[in-house]
């Protein structure tokens, strides 16, 4: 194996985990470059050739009705998981960004819909044809592909967000390059990966939802990350370590309440499963 953050040949098998697909249903095990800490499977669940199929599964496609084909606006579940975003809100303020945004991975357009509140002028890319298609018809302004697609040429951002992308692609450094191209200069790139370097995922192991079934293929450190935005022409202004929402609508309330104690105590002491890292374009880079 290299590195494809620090080109580095050192790596470590992590024992007593692995990612296991639900499309293959083979284990794939977890190595950790030894120099910058990415943590990759050996092999990689898909490639170029399969991903497409594995994004087009009903399964994978949240809170879109296959019968009405449609996004299911008025179910609580949708409702429900705006509450995951609000991390990018509280840098967006912090930072005070405003302007032009574009959320990759956009989804149901959740952050887009946030963004927007906050005087954004919101739109948004993803692959998915099903949600893209039906955001359309409600008058989102949003595109189908991927950042290097023609769709998106000559357009400039203030800010990009991606929240659970990175960790999706095959090589990410064509990904935050594709960002640098899109942003204006001092623009901001906010977004939030699985951190495998938490205690939960070292708690619950193979079963932590971070491993992806088979659709995650980086899990990133904070200094590989340091390493690939500021190769990339960017200043990294902030990492955080925060937690994904372990509660459930369908909980009783008393267990969503000691769920949310828990992961209130592990964000203090830094041991989430969620890293989010805000960074700033300083310089164009040649792709």
């Amino acid at each position: 194996m290299k590195c494809i953050v620090c080109g580095s040949l050192q790596f470590k098998k992590i024992p007593l985990i692995h990612e296991v697909s639900r499309y293959t249903h083979k284990a794939y095990p977890l190595f950790k470059c030894v120099e910058c800490g990415l943590v990759r499977p050996n092999p990689l669940p898909y490639d170029e050739k399969t991903k497409l199929s594995i994004y087009d599964e009903p399964e994978n496609i949240k809170f879109y009705h296959q019968k009405k084909n449609k996004i299911d606006r008025k179910s609580y579940d949708y409702n429900y998981y705006f509450k995951h975003f609000k991390p990018f809100l509280n840098f967006v303020k912090k930072y005070k960004i405003n302007g032009k945004g574009l959320d990759v991975g956009c989804g149901a357009g959740h952050l887009m819909i946030l963004l927007s509140k906050l005087g954004i002028k919101s739109e948004g890319i993803d692959i998915t044809q099903k949600l893209i298609k039906s955001m359309k018809k409600e008058g989102y302004a949003v595109y189908c592909g991927e950042l290097n697609s023609k769709v998106l040429k000559n357009k400039k951002y203030d800010l990009i967000t991606a929240n659970q992308v990175l960790e999706h692609i095959i090589d990410p450094e064509f990904l935050v390059k594709d960002i640098n191209g899109l942003l204006k200069k001092e623009g901001y790139v906010i977004l939030a990966v699985p951190y495998v370097y938490g205690l939960i995922p070292n708690i619950l192991r193979t079963k932590w939802y971070g491993l992806g079934y088979g659709q995650h293929l980086n899990f990133f450190s904070k200094k590989s990350l340091k390493i690939l935005f500021e190769r990339n022409g960017f200043e990294i202004k902030e990492f955080k370590v925060l937690s994904v929402d372990y509660a459930h609508p369908k909980f009783p309330r008393f267990l969503n309440i000691f769920s949310e104690i828990i992961m209130s105590i592990l964000i203090y002491f830094g041991l989430g499963d969620n890293l989010f890292v805000v960074a700033r374009k300083m310089k164009e880079v040649k792709k």
